[in-house]
């Protein structure tokens, strides 16, 4: 497929932007043009009713038309026995019957029917106001009536049924329509409910059993996604409507978010999808000047997913984001896009948004910032973190350093005036003011224009990011915290505000003075979801929907079990548990009945459960979680179809804790056959497969384990393990990725270790020195002496004095090389270790063959002497023979010394003053001197030590004196009176 072969019409942008188009729906003259205004206005209801929606969905057909539609094959739905599997065969018929009738024109049709039911769909789920069209009246008569939901009229407040216990739950809602979660169906409607949750399954990851009607979704997903994916129908739909690509892609992530856990194959389908519609979307910047330049476009590296870049963006360096300021100090590449019309930048931007935001809820941080950035640059967006004295308490008596982000929107702004907003909660606290009080606010600060609603998105978006890359800590909260507060300042659209109301929310929820807050604040988020309908303050479906996919929304549910942990938070169990109930959150009601100690009572909610629905094996897990039992999950495999990896992977959990290594490895590798997208199971899986020497395994599993998050250093640590064990011959392999490690795990000695052992085992001494370097730092101050390996230490001296690593170099380049060792081993031995560490014998005479061997013999002396005092000043000298001897031995080698480099004559650099100069004469100088310094440096020879005869005898005499009442007559003593007798008759 070449790029650009068919152009996004204005509709298409219109609908993607959810921008309302300039025509008026009344004065439309043509069904495809009614459809797509009614889309982009929200009247979902009256698309879905329109002729085009029954004949897509035979909701007039009679049992004669259906029987002529089916003679191919497809059962009719006057058929008793019709179930949910036969929906798709069915509805492709009637799509191949209006194409037939309408030509491919009809793809747009098609396209607009399939967005309204992803969007009811959403509107029930995720944004509200309630959306009354029951999803069964859009299918012929007979499945209408056998599948219809039961509900509750919304005329006005009412008091939940009697099947959802709400009792105890605090704010309850007041308003209710017909569709609420933990409803009761019929058995015909909750028996077409759970077929399409088990067709919507991927990679054994179950779908939320409670979700409210399905099949709009399932619908949805037929019409964009699995009937277009036939060879005779994508190319036309491609030509007619190519921005099915792009609503395929956001219906594939709501699916993904219907699930456990992410599914990695659903994962690459979105990115796919995203991947074929960016091939029709305006030339960028970078692809204008590739046309210019008749170059080739790789789409390998145009598309997310595939390549390391955007379509028509440079790479990203993974650094901070671009976030010039209003001085321009930090120059960022929105000028690029200067020639390019703003409504493809718009589309640029939401297309590059949506793809990080998609990244951002897979937790990979990295790929994420990089589309957020390059969303940024399309958009125009300038943003700054700075910082401003100010005071955060109504009694502050001081100013502080205040952080505070600074951010304006390119050109003007083109969104409507201020809509309708969820209620924001004042803070009403005795000590904290409601916002930061600036000392002296500068207009920059205080006079902040509006923003643009794509560029407020953006800016959540870096603050998810921030979450993300960081750990759940203070400090991430007050990095996040101006993010948001900039977002509140003008609120401009529905979802972004409520959005920023979530995060600040879950920001100000450990903090006891702001706690109270962020629960009102999140029963009011979960409230205006549900209410029947919009009343005039409230926003309608297109505004809610209309930048919702920049964003990452949760769901009602989701939004409920965070406010339901938020009371468990504030010690209000029995409300947390009244949800986690109703919504059949079954792992948290287990959770809120062990805090409770009452795990009787968790076990008896669950078996009785399981009396319900035998069948789910979701519930046999919990049960399993809860007892430790392996046949609960061994169970819930069997009745799977051995298609639930959460039962394999809590197995194969249970097996690495009582090391059973074999089963832990088939465990995780059924679990991972199906969802690989765990990387604490590829993690567990690369563990047990060491423990048993299984290299082959271990290998696969921990690079899978780096691929999914590139920070993980124990990852790295354990890989390059595998690689040095499986043969010496992947050393190399070993070294490159520990030097990944060590940038992950800087603090921790043993992986510097680790790489300290292998850089010697592949000769790369300057890596060694500096690990080893590292390895002193961090455990110096804790351990003393056994920070340095000593062996290790004089392997390193021994292959740079006694090796081959100046062999076959030039005269010229090996005294370069040498000097270059030298200025290392500097910096290790006296920069490193002896201003760290003195007390360490063998230390002092590893560090002295080294500088023996650089014939810095006043150097290696002085090692020697250090090396003796550290021996002959323990107070066990006088009584413990080991201590003794030791000391007696490093006294007779430092004689030895002293006679072979006592009279050997060395360069000194002496120093005499110039004229004015306050220093003394003759003064010994470093040998990196500044040849332009004031003094003057002369270099003269002196012995080593001129007096070693007398140092010698005084050593000797010292400790003769100390051993003589204990270690009289003993054959160190005795050496030691012999050599001090040769001494005195040199």
């Amino acid at each position: 497929m070449s790029r650009k072969q068919t152009q996004l019409s204005e509709t298409e942008i219109h609908i993607l932007l959810g921008q309302r188009s300039d025509r008026d729906i009344r004065s439309a003259d043509s069904g495809d043009t009614a459809l797509s205004d009614a889309l982009i206005q929200g009247n979902y209801e009256s698309i879905l009713r329109s002729d085009t929606a029954k004949s897509l969905f035979g909701t007039d057909l009679d049992a004669s038309l259906a029987d002529s539609l089916c003679a191919d094959g497809c059962t009719s739905p006057f058929e008793p026995d019709f179930s949910v599997n036969n929906i798709k065969p069915f509805v492709a018929a009637l799509v191949d019957k209006f194409i037939q009738t309408n030509g491919n024109q009809a793809w747009e049709q098609i396209t607009c029917i399939a967005t309204a039911c992803l969007c009811a769909f959403i509107q029930t789920n995720w944004t509200g106001p309630e959306f009354t069209l029951d999803p069964a009246t859009l299918l012929p008569t007979p499945l209408s009536s056998r599948w219809s939901e039961s509900y509750i009229a919304a005329s006005g407040p009412l008091d939940l049924p009697e099947d959802v216990n709400n009792t105890h739950e605090i704010g309850r809602r007041q308003q209710i329509g017909r569709v609420y979660l933990g409803a009761s169906q019929s058995i015909e409607r909750n028996k077409l409910d759970r077929g399409i949750l088990k067709i919507l399954e991927y990679d054994g990851e179950e779908v939320y059993v409670l979700t409210p009607r399905p099949l709009y979704l399932y619908l949805a997903r037929l019409l964009l996604v699995e009937i277009p994916a036939e060879d005779k129908y994508l190319s036309k739909r491609n030509a007619v409507f190519p921005s099915g690509h792009w609503l395929a892609a956001r219906l594939l992530g709501i699916q993904q978010s219907l699930l456990d856990y992410p599914s990695q194959t659903l994962m690459n389908e979105i990115l796919d999808e995203y991947k074929k519609a960016s091939l029709f979307l305006p030339d960028s910047p970078a692809s204008s000047q590739t046309a210019k330049s008749n170059e080739a476009v790789n789409l390998e590296q145009e598309v997310p997913g595939i390549g390391s870049d955007v379509p028509g963006f440079g790479a990203s360096d993974g650094g901070e984001p671009v976030d010039s300021g209003k001085d321009g100090s930090e120059a960022n590449n929105n000028d690029v896009w200067n020639s390019v019309p703003s409504q493809a930048r718009e589309l640029w931007a939401r297309y590059l948004l949506e793809v990080g935001v998609v990244y951002s809820q897979h937790h990979m941080p990295i790929d994420s910032k990089k589309y957020v950035s390059h969303a940024q640059e399309a958009s125009g967006l300038e943003w700054k973190l700075t910082g401003a004295k100010g005071k955060r308490t109504k009694f502050q008596t001081f100013d502080v350093t205040q952080l505070v982000l600074l951010a304006r929107s390119s050109g003007q702004r083109t969104d409507a005036e201020e809509g309708a907003v969820p209620e924001n909660f004042d803070l009403n606290d005795d000590t904290l003011l409601e916002q930061i009080s600036f000392t002296d606010p500068s207009p920059e600060i205080t006079e902040q224009g509006k923003l643009k609603t794509i560029d407020q998105c953006i800016l959540l978006a870096f603050c998810l990011n921030v979450q993300n890359e960081n750990p759940a800590h203070g400090l991430t909260s007050e990095q996040m915290m101006p993010f948001v507060t900039r977002v509140l300042k003008h609120p401009n659209n529905w979802s972004v505000y409520t959005m920023g109301l979530l995060l600040r929310s879950q920001l100000e929820a450990e903090n006891s003075r702001t706690s109270q807050r962020a629960a009102l604040q999140l029963q009011e988020l979960v409230d205006q979801i549900s209410h029947p309908l919009p009343s005039m303050h409230e926003a309608g479906a297109a505004e809610r929907l209309s930048y919702f996919w920049t964003l990452a929304l949760p769901s009602q549910w989701e939004l409920e079990r965070q406010l339901a942990d938020r009371f468990m938070s504030l010690g209000v169990f029995r409300s947390a548990l009244d949800i986690f109930e109703r919504l059949e959150l079954w792992d948290d009601v287990v959770s809120c009945y062990l805090l409770l100690g009452q795990m009787e009572v968790a076990e008896r909610v669950i078996r009785k459960q399981l009396d319900k629905h035998p069948d789910r094996p979701k519930l046999w897990c919990v049960l399993g979680d809860l007892k430790s039992d392996p046949e609960h999950w061994r169970h819930a495999w069997e009745i799977s179809g051995q298609r639930f990896a959460r039962a394999m992977r809590s197995l194969g959990s249970y097996h690495y804790k009582r090391h059973e290594y074999k089963e832990t490895i088939e465990c995780y590798q059924d679990a991972l056959k199906l969802n690989p997208m765990f990387e604490s199971s590829w993690y567990v899986l690369g563990c047990a497969a060491m423990a048993l020497k299984e290299w082959d395994v271990a290998i696969p599993a921990f690079r899978r384990v780096i691929s999914i998050d590139a920070d993980n250093g124990e990852a790295y640590t354990n890989l390059a393990s595998a690689y040095m064990n499986l043969s010496d011959g992947n050393n190399g392999r070993a070294w490159n990725v520990l030097r990944e490690a060590v940038k992950h795990m800087r603090n921790v000695w043993q992986v510097w270790d680790n790489f300290m052992a292998v850089s010697l085992k592949i000769g790369r001494v300057p890596s060694a020195i500096h690990a080893m370097e590292r390895i002193i730092e961090l455990r110096a101050d804790s351990s003393g002496a056994q920070a340095v390996d000593v062996d290790v230490l004089k392997r390193i001296i021994n292959t740079i004095t006694r090796g081959r690593l100046f062999d076959g170099l030039s005269p010229a380049d090996a005294e370069r090389k040498k000097l270059e060792y030298d200025r290392y081993m500097r910096h290790l031995l006296i920069g490193t270790i002896e201003a760290r560490i003195t007390n360490s014998a063998s230390l002092w005479r590893a560090m002295a063959d080294y500088w023996f061997w650089t014939s810095d013999y006043r150097h290696c002396l002085d090692c020697y002497i250090k090396a003796y005092r550290c021996l002959s000043q323990r107070p066990e000298i006088s009584y413990a023979p080991p201590v003794f001897n030791d000391a007696a031995e490093a006294a007779l080698d430092l004689v030895s010394m002293y006679e072979n480099v006592g009279d050997k004559m060395q360069p000194v650099a002496r120093v005499s003053s110039t004229a004015g100069s306050d220093e003394q004469p003759d003064q010994q100088l470093p040998d990196n001197t500044d040849d332009g310094s004031h003094r003057k440096a002369a270099a003269v020879s002196e012995p080593v030590c001129e007096d070693w005869r007398y140092q010698a005898k005084m050593v000797l005499r010292g400790l003769i004196g100390k051993g003589k009442e204990s270690f009289d007559g003993t054959p160190n003593y005795v050496r030691l009176t012999e050599a001090l007798k040769e001494l005195r008759q040199a």
